[in-house]
């Protein structure tokens, strides 16, 4: 009884894969089965006679040409061969019969026929899968009578073989093409890297096993042998003695490197169109008891090829069915995520309009959230972290305002090359942690600076001498000043740096947005059709515009501070200014100082201090104010202008205001589209619509698997 309950799971095992086949899930998910290879003319058709008891019709140009499953099962009733595809049932298994149905077969799959080698538009082969479900009752039940021991009724369990044509290497002229090697030879190499298949290698006795290029191939699919199996074909053709020794040490493991091992069939002869199965088989197993078969006899014989084959096959079924079962789940799960993504069906102009205010309203509110830096709201942003946009523009324009700040001036203030602020804001980071993709859109090259601007150190030395040639130039009739023409001169020069430092600034922070959007685009479209047409027609052009905006801005602020008279009204210019005047004195009064006895402090003598004013030249004191006063300037410019560049440009140009690129992609622009730019742009096109069907087939049969494999 136990092991008839065993009997029943197992049957239920197998029964559950073929169910799995008849869905189609084995051309989505690799199932367990057994796939017979070989070359042509190597035995394969009668190895397959002899394990199905099914006989392939004997007509040139049949059953060779694509794949073949055969199953082969017990049912209470009596048997039929059906061709599932074309609803054909006979009720015996006859030859002429059987050659109909297959030329019918051959028609519909649009194989080439002919041998006149006349181009016709059909192939030789096919990738299609010729199904054939042969079906009879269990000879071994009490129902069953003697007179359905046909040709189709099964003596074994459940079993189902794939059959694929036999690679050959030569084209036969008008018959097969230098394509069709390469076709069969692809064709059997899917079959054959199906982590779930076990190979059955077909391989004539009577040839060297090391030439065959079957196993070459079954090496390459299965590099540790643990799911290839030898069979070998035709012992009757190996007439030395010497090959037929050879045979039996691959069967006894000696010079085999396959885990499965090897087996020996006899097939009929040629000649043979009369033998019934069971004649055929005592007539094998009458062969095997000679010597040298007979030593290997546990391996030799169809019928021990059978139980081997079915204890392979049920033994990888029943290790396999949980991560079958897995694998459909997860990959239910990729195609409803990749059909959700597709959006609904868009076949009219309500439907393209919806989903475009759908993919419009997404990038809006992932866009909110990275400028907000509200990385946690949507996953998007842990999938694609170069998303992150707030982040990337804080630190650039924290680069940007650091190396302003330590080398945006032309030389340096001091003698002692520590300007105010250096010191502090040198040890900031002046380099990016993320490339800029600065040259990756060529649209963007007549707009922007793409070279890769590195700001040099100041220039050695103080500035003073240059302040003196300026002014002995440019002095008026001022006396004991200075003209403001001076002083804009100089600032103009000091400032010379400011104009490629604030464009390549400004068009790192244009290429980050065109980038972020570019990519944001790619992800909420998964069509690439419906990408490039947004992006080609509709997009990159209005970019482009509010880029140009960007750069103009940052052009006339440069223009505004730099060309025109230095002005401010703010009142650290004037308390800076008279911290560099004190600063002056209190340097040049050092040297008078003197100290008392018992005393720390120094002091300077009221005489010493008129001393110090009256030695002083008057083109020496006009430089030396103009020096203080172009400090103090300075500095109140830079801080306000690096503020300006960012806060302006960056952030109300780039980013966040009215007419920043990142607002172009809103329900606005998706209701004022036109129905060709609508069409053009949301209607689906061949390939996504192929692609939607082809999900949608695949959600069915995998929801129709996982059913069968929960019952």
């Amino acid at each position: 009884m136990a092991a008839c309950e065993i009997g029943l799971g197992n049957q239920a095992i197998l029964t559950k894969i073929d169910q799995l086949r008849e869905l189609n899930v084995g051309t989505i998910i690799p199932l367990p089965q057994l796939v017979v290879v070989g070359d042509q003319s190597s035995g394969k058709s009668s190895v397959l006679e002899s394990l199905t008891g099914f006989s392939f019709p004997r007509a040139a140009g049949l059953c060779t040409r694509y794949a073949t499953q055969i199953t082969c099962r017990r049912e209470p009733e009596r048997g039929v061969a059906q061709l599932l595809q074309f609803k054909r049932e006979i009720p015996e298994l006859n030859n002429d019969d059987l050659t109909k149905i297959f030329e019918e077969a051959n028609n519909v799959m649009g194989i080439r026929m002919s041998t006149t080698g006349q181009e016709d538009g059909r192939t030789a082969f096919s990738q299609d899968i010729l199904k054939i479900e042969i079906s009879g009752p269990d000879v071994r039940s009490s129902l069953a009578p003697i007179r359905l021991r046909l040709t189709f009724s099964l003596q074994q369990d459940h079993l189902t073989v794939i059959d694929v044509p036999g690679i050959f290497r030569l084209a036969s002229p008008g018959l097969t093409t230098e394509s069709d090697i390469v076709l069969v030879e692809n064709m059997v190499k899917s079959y054959m890297s199906d982590r779930r298949t076990i190979i059955l290698a077909i391989m004539p006795c009577n040839v060297d096993v090391a030439t065959q290029e079957i196993l070459k191939l079954a090496e390459v699919a299965d590099p540790c042998g643990v799911r290839t199996m030898g069979v070998l074909t035709k012992p009757d053709l190996a007439t030395e003695k010497a090959t037929r020794d050879a045979v039996v040490d691959l069967v006894l493991g000696r010079r085999s490197a396959l885990k499965l091992g090897y087996h020996i069939v006899k097939n009929r002869s040629a000649d043979d169109h009369s033998s019934t199965s069971s004649e055929r088989l005592a007539a094998e197993k009458a062969f095997f008891t000679a010597s040298p078969w007979s030593s290997v006899a546990d391996r030799c014989g169809t019928t021990s090829l059978k139980a081997r084959l079915q204890e392979l096959l049920m033994s990888i079924s029943k290790q396999e069915m949980p991560y079958v079962k897995k694998d459909a789940e997860q990959r239910l799960l990729e195609c409803r995520n990749q059909l959700d993504a597709m959006g609904p069906c868009r076949a009219d102009q309500t439907s393209q309009r919806l989903f475009m205010v759908k993919l419009a309203s997404n990038f809006q509110a992932i866009t909110q959230g990275a400028l907000n830096g509200y990385y946690a709201g949507d996953k998007v942003f842990q999938m694609e972290p170069n998303l992150k946009l707030a982040t990337k523009i804080m630190k650039l324009n924290e680069v940007f305002a650091n190396v302003f700040w330590k080398r945006g001036h032309q030389h340096h203030f001091r003698s002692e090359q520590n300007d105010d602020g250096e010191t502090l804001f040198g040890r900031a980071a002046a380099d990016l942690p993320f490339a800029i993709p600065i040259l990756q859109y060529p649209e963007l090259g007549d707009i922007i600076d793409t070279e890769d601007y590195q700001c040099p150190k100041p220039l050695k030395g103080p500035i003073t001498a240059r302040i003196e040639e300026v002014f002995e130039s440019s002095r008026g009739p001022e006396l004991g000043t200075f003209g403001g023409t001076i002083l804009a001169a100089i600032f103009q020069e000091q400032s010379e740096k400011w104009e490629p430092l604030v464009l390549s600034h400004t068009s790192r922070a244009i290429a980050l947005v065109h980038d972020y959007i570019f990519q944001l685009l790619t992800k909420l479209c998964p069509e690439n059709q419906v990408k490039e047409n947004l992006w080609n027609i509709l997009i990159v052009d209005k970019l482009r515009d509010a880029y140009r905006r960007a750069m103009d801005h940052a052009r006339f602020l440069l223009a505004i501070e730099r060309g025109g008279r230095p002005s401010t009204f703010n009142h650290y210019f004037n308390s800076n200014l008279q911290k560099q005047r004190s600063n002056r004195m209190c340097e040049a009064l050092k040297t008078m100082a003197v100290c008392f006895t018992g005393n720390s402090n120094e002091y300077v003598p009221v005489s010493k201090i008129s001393q110090y004013a009256d030695n002083k030249a008057n083109g020496e004191q006009v430089c030396e104010d103009i020096l203080d006063t172009l400090v103090s300037y300075y500095q109140v410019s830079r801080k306000r202008f690096v503020d300006t560049i960012c806060q302006q440009v960056v952030l109300h140009f780039l980013l966040e205001g009215e007419k920043s690129p990142l607002k172009i992609m809103g329900p606005d622009l998706v209701m004022s589209l036109d129905l060709e730019q609508l069409e053009s742009i949301a209607g689906e096109d061949v390939d996504s619509k192929r692609q939607r069907q082809v999900l949608m087939w695949e959600i069915r049969s995998l929801e129709a698997a996982i059913k069968v494999l929960r019952a």
